[in-house]
């Protein structure tokens, strides 16, 4: 008897693991590679507003990130150098501070160098596009749909960042 009863605590914990697995997969593929990028409007650090529509028919790298994030500072100097090589090339970067406060964005932005448009999110845009953890970046095409997406930071990146951003160029 206590083997069935083992049995089927095994067979309920796949069950629930399976029903969980299907609707994280389903959530994320809503905003994966090849779905639309979905729209928002989010303020600088001067309270300018930028909206992703107003980006349509440039390529847009957009980097969730939090000042408190090791990882997501590390990849600021390879995002600068992104934004060095294609500024003014039809490339937009954005970074999306999902920082508890526009404060630290500012604090942040006395001693480090970011040369890439900083916006701050209320959590919103960040829930829209699933991220679940930091660094998080999407790249998007001149017609607004994601062509790919990158969870975490590693120093080769800028090459990796830079073949995607040429291929979406031409």
């Amino acid at each position: 008897m206590k083997g069935f009863y083992s049995f089927r605590a095994l067979a309920i914990f796949v069950l629930a693991a399976a029903v969980c697995l299907s609707g994280c997969q389903r959530k994320a593929s809503r905003i994966g590679v090849g779905a639309s990028a979905p729209a928002f409007v989010l303020t600088d650090i001067n309270g300018n507003p930028h909206s992703l529509s107003s980006l349509r028919g440039k390529v847009v790298v957009l980097d969730f990130w939090a000042t408190w994030c090791p990882p997501c500072r590390a990849s600021i100097p390879v995002l600068n150098r992104i934004y060095e090589r294609y500024n003014g090339r039809g490339v937009e970067m954005l970074g999306v501070s999902i920082d508890d406060g526009q404060k630290d964005i500012m604090e942040f932005m006395k001693s480090h160098k970011v040369l890439y448009t900083l916006l701050w999110d209320n959590k919103n845009v960040a829930d829209s596009y699933n991220v679940q953890s930091i660094p998080n970046v999407f790249i998007i095409d001149k017609n607004g749909v994601i062509r790919d997406h990158h969870l975490g930071f590693s120093a080769d990146e800028f090459d990796e960042f830079s073949n995607e951003i040429e291929g979406l160029l031409k």
